[in-house]
């Protein structure tokens, strides 16, 4: 019965796409750390781990990696830039760490195309379980594409705080079936809409040059985009600036960035109306 077991298990295995998980640092003691802490966490993964930028991307050419894991202390992002210029690349699922949380660094980190930004120092347990994260969602998005393809709705995110906008992110595609495209400007988000379009957009009130009530003139203005609903993300309680969001055309308001469950029930209606 055992042998049958372990054969049984076996088969799985090999049938099984083998998951890749290659880590690239420059500092040794912390690329061991790395290697060693998923080794134990996720057993059932492939762990690579290389020093080396040349031998990363031979080992990207030569095997299919399920999750790039980078430093942006240590080269991280002149790796980064150089592989997204190769389109084979580009959609590669790219995790992000880092002892810094300066706005600049972050908000560059995510304009290069990355699933998620971790600091350092940070607890095994914390890693292991956002490594899985996007390992889980890799594997869903694979195996049930067409599914999606039928289901999710296109959302447009519109902020220009990075921390808002990661933070709002999260909370839409842990409840929603939906495609998230995300902006920092009005300018981004209106050339994003001309070129994909999309089902709703979500656009935060409170935005340098082009606010939130303004970009919704200008989407109303333009014949093409003005049937696509337009709710307002705002964290103000004053009276007269939700007045004025409700006299305008906008869908609605919701808070932000953490989006309620009424808000998230909100949205979800909306989208519904759509199909």
């Amino acid at each position: 019965m055992e042998l049958m077991k372990s054969q049984s298990l076996k088969k799985i295995v090999q049938e099984r796409r083998e998951v890749v998980i290659l880590i690239v640092v420059s500092d040794e003691r912390n690329l061991n750390l790395t290697k060693i802490i998923l080794e134990r966490g996720l057993p059932e993964y492939k762990i690579l781990a290389t020093n080396n930028t040349l031998s990363a991307i031979n080992t990207l050419v030569s095997r299919e990696v399920s999750l790039l894991i980078l430093d942006a202390d240590y080269n991280g992002l002149d790796m980064l830039s150089r592989i997204r210029l190769d389109k084979k690349f580009r959609e590669t699922p790219v995790m992000m760490m880092s002892g810094s949380t300066e706005r600049d660094l972050v908000a560059r980190v995510f304009s290069l195309g990355v699933q998620d930004y971790i600091t350092k120092p940070f607890a095994p347990k914390n890693l292991i379980d956002r490594v899985n994260k996007i390992l889980n969602v890799t594997e869903d998005d694979s195996s049930a594409a067409e599914t999606q393809s039928k289901t999710a709705f296109n959302i447009l995110l519109i902020d220009d705080d990075i921390f808002d906008l990661r933070q709002e992110r999260d909370r839409l595609q842990n409840r929603l079936p939906c495609e998230i495209t995300s902006a920092q400007s009005a300018m981004d988000g209106m050339r994003i809409l001309e070129n994909h379009g999309a089902d709703l957009i979500l656009v935060s009130l409170d935005m340098p040059f082009v606010n939130g009530l303004r970009f919704l003139e200008l989407v109303n203005e333009n014949a093409k985009l003005k049937h696509i609903p337009v709710i307002i993300m705002t964290d103000s309680r004053d009276f007269k600036i939700l007045s004025e969001i409700e006299r305008s055309k906008a869908a609605g308001y919701i808070s932000k960035p953490n989006i309620t469950e009424d808000g998230l029930a909100f949205i979800e209606t909306k989208l519904r109306r759509r199909r």
